[in-house]
């Protein structure tokens, strides 16, 4: 099944316009791409949101955009629309909405490893069928169960071998471009039914 990205972009060059595609990489490289191909200043990324079967959902979109069609030619990409009337169109299709890069600067962009933490071994932390949980920039939960025997962290048949591994991974479902990502920062493990940071789980290591 093809996956990839639904994106709304507009350009200074171009007040009133916007540019309405698909990509199968990141919105991110694609407006890098178009900036390449002449255009005079770059695009900007509105929105966009990662899909099942892209091209149908930008036949869609252009479908639903006609009326607003901008170039009198083969080209259907630009139309003279409002990015609010565009979201509104966006959202009535199932995907996860794109997150922008600056999210994942500053603390996200190298691991660090926390003072108190200084064995970040899953064994020691975490009991059998305890559940990790991680959520992304995009409001997106995947939530995995540690297996002892295996010393790792499944989540849909998957195994994990650390908390940065399976948050990381997550990440990159929505950004591929993402490097790293501190999984004792980002992620929650259930203790007695509620969800505390993986951080603070030297606190509650008796009950766990």
């Amino acid at each position: 099944m093809t996956k990839g990205f639904i994106y709304c972009f507009s350009n200074p060059a171009m007040p009133g316009i916007l540019k309405i595609g698909r990509t199968e990489r990141t919105p991110e490289d694609r407006a890098k791409e178009l900036f390449t191909t002449g255009v005079p200043l770059p695009f900007k990324i509105e929105f966009a949101k990662y899909v099942n079967h892209p091209k149908d959902k930008e036949d869609y979109l252009h479908l639903l955009l006609d009326k607003y069609t901008y170039c009198p030619n083969i080209c259907r990409e630009f139309f003279r629309v409002s990015p609010e009337e565009v979201l509104m169109f966006f959202n009535l299709m199932d995907g996860e909405m794109w997150c922008e890069s600056h999210k994942n600067t500053s603390s996200e962009s190298e691991p660090q490893v926390n003072p108190n933490i200084k064995d970040c071994r899953l064994a020691k932390w975490f009991k059998n069928e305890q559940r990790i949980r991680h959520t992304t920039s995009c409001n997106n939960t995947w939530i995995g169960t540690y297996d002892s025997k295996k010393n790792v962290i499944i989540h849909d048949g998957k195994f994990y071998t650390s908390l940065s591994n399976f948050a990381l991974l997550h990440n990159r479902v929505y950004n591929p471009s993402r490097l790293s990502t501190d999984g004792w920062t980002h992620c929650e493990c259930e203790v007695d039914g509620k969800w505390i940071s993986c951080l603070d789980v030297r606190l509650v290591a008796k009950a766990i």
